[in-house]
């Protein structure tokens, strides 16, 4: 098993995409701390945890709380032992045009999606150092590298994701620390919730080469093959798990119909 003795921290692990990497990393042999704000959800994920044999805890976090992360790091040691992979999965999104978006809307997305990853980053490295080496996985998204309509702060958010991945890979390769990051694209998880599912399917049919949602678990595969020594001369990477979709354009193959069931 790949994360035999091996201890991880995934934020935003109560549901969805967090989740599956919690129990992705689970299934192959890693104990692991849920930091989440939403403790029914965390206390779920840890008892799936458990079920597949490994050790588990909650620790209540708020990602956009630098204090909040402090603690939640200290904690998972103290309970776990040691950590050696940190998922930073904690997002939310706010949709509203540009003209529209508060500032508060703004600096809400920006505290979780940006903020809460760096807190994690940072105040996680001298633990790594102490112990010789670690490995970071931050989820970003497509969103990274092509934009969508109304989403302006999760972009922003994202982007600024990847490229701290790439800039935190370079300045710590030479301390054994390795950091990527996975770029999902459209995923059926709990940011996307079914109306916005409903909204957002043909779209997705259309415009996606593999014609289908990505499964929460396909986004943990990942995340599991990048934290793994599989992937042991692999950092800076920002790794695109997206069905084709950001590979190429629909130029030279006609749209659908306008009755079609895959118009939009």
């Amino acid at each position: 098993m790949r994360f035999t003795d091996k201890t991880a921290i995934v934020t935003g692990a109560g549901s969805g995409i967090g989740r599956a990497i919690a129990c992705r990393l689970a299934t192959e042999c890693a104990d692991i701390a849920i930091a989440d704000i939403n403790l029914e959800g965390a206390e779920e994920t840890a008892t799936q945890v458990r079920q597949l044999g490994r050790k588990a805890c909650v620790v209540a976090t708020d990602v956009a709380d630098v204090t909040s992360v402090q603690t939640a790091i200290s904690k998972t040691i103290d309970a776990l032992g040691h950590i050696d992979i940190l998922v930073n999965n904690a997002g939310i999104n706010i949709r509203a045009p540009a003209h529209e978006m508060t500032d508060d809307q703004w600096h809400q997305v920006i505290n979780v999606n940006l903020h809460g990853v760096w807190y994690f980053c940072r105040y996680m490295l001298p633990h790594f150092f102490e112990r010789g080496g670690g490995n970071i996985v931050n989820i970003a998204s497509i969103g990274a590298v092509e934009a969508s309509h109304d989403r302006v702060p999760y972009m922003a958010s994202k982007g600024a994701v990847a490229s701290m991945s790439r800039a935190l890979a370079i300045d710590l390769a030479e301390r054994n620390i390795r950091v990527n990051a996975v770029s999902p694209g459209m995923t059926a998880s709990n940011l996307a919730t079914p109306e916005l599912q409903k909204e957002m399917d043909a779209v997705t049919k259309v415009y996606t080469p593999m014609r289908r949602w990505a499964k929460s678990e396909e986004i943990a595969a990942a995340v599991a093959f990048l934290a793994s020594d599989d992937a042991s001369y692999i950092t800076g990477h920002v790794l695109t798990v997206d069905g084709g979709m950001t590979a190429g354009n629909r130029i030279g193959r006609a749209l659908p119909p306008p009755d079609s069931p895959e118009s939009w």
